[in-house]
């Protein structure tokens, strides 16, 4: 009888351990969805506004929660800001991977690689124009320079294994310089961007990137 007495009792524990173990859990769930509710509302403002036009109410009634839910979630303006440049950049990378993750031609990859870039200019300029507000802060936030830093830092880092795979593979030249053509790329990729954003009369933004994109390859590629 002493055993059975006890029994219930351990059951009755464990249970109470499950319920507070799932009552954490859907608050992280609840959480994650809320912050990434808020980081994109801040996103579409940030965008329309620019970086020193808009407010905390402004977000939170785009985002359709409370300004305290904001300070809830994010203890300043610029938490929450540093929040969303790491959000843009886990999302880039996650296009890509999932763009080349079933390719096994490092030239594909490459030209995968760059058309994804050059094509943010006409597939999400919100994405170009948030990156230029933040650019006006690195001078004055040393943390929004190191986000950003690892930003870019991981736009060559990516391009560069790429171009170091088809080294590898003997696709590309072995003479071939990865962290060079990475940041020549990425220079172009940057630079081309922002001239067509300031004057798209400038030139014909399609015709450019294919010839840049036939340039890149002409100095990687090995003959045949």
């Amino acid at each position: 009888m002493a055993q059975s007495t006890k029994k219930p009792a351990v059951r009755k524990e464990t249970v109470k351990k499950q319920v507070k173990l799932n009552r954490t859990q859907r608050c992280r769930q609840i959480a994650s969805v809320r912050k990434k509710q808020i980081t994109r509302a801040a996103y579409e403002v940030i965008a329309e506004k620019g970086y020193y036009n808009f407010t905390m109410m402004d977000i939170a009634k785009r985002a359709g929660v409370s300004s305290g839910l904001i300070h809830h979630y994010f203890k300043d303006k610029e938490n929450m800001l540093v929040t969303l440049l790491r959000e843009m950049q886990q999302d880039i990378r996650a296009k890509l991977e999932k763009a080349t993750e079933h390719i096994k031609d490092p030239r594909q990859k490459l030209d995968i690689f760059m058309n994804q870039a050059f094509d943010l200019v006409e597939s999400d300029r919100e994405y170009v124009y948030v990156i230029f507000d933040f650019l006006t802060q690195i001078k004055y936030n040393d943390r929004m320079k190191r986000i950003l830093t690892k930003l870019y830092r991981g736009y060559r880092d990516s391009c560069e294994a790429i171009v170091k795979e088809g080294i590898e593979k003997g696709a590309f030249k072995k003479t071939t310089d990865a962290h060079f053509i990475a940041t020549l790329v990425i220079t172009a990729f940057l630079g081309l961007r922002e001239q067509y954003i300031i004057d798209n009369t400038a030139f014909f933004y399609r015709e450019y990137t294919a010839k840049i994109k036939n340039s890149v390859f002409s100095m990687v590629l090995t003959k045949k």
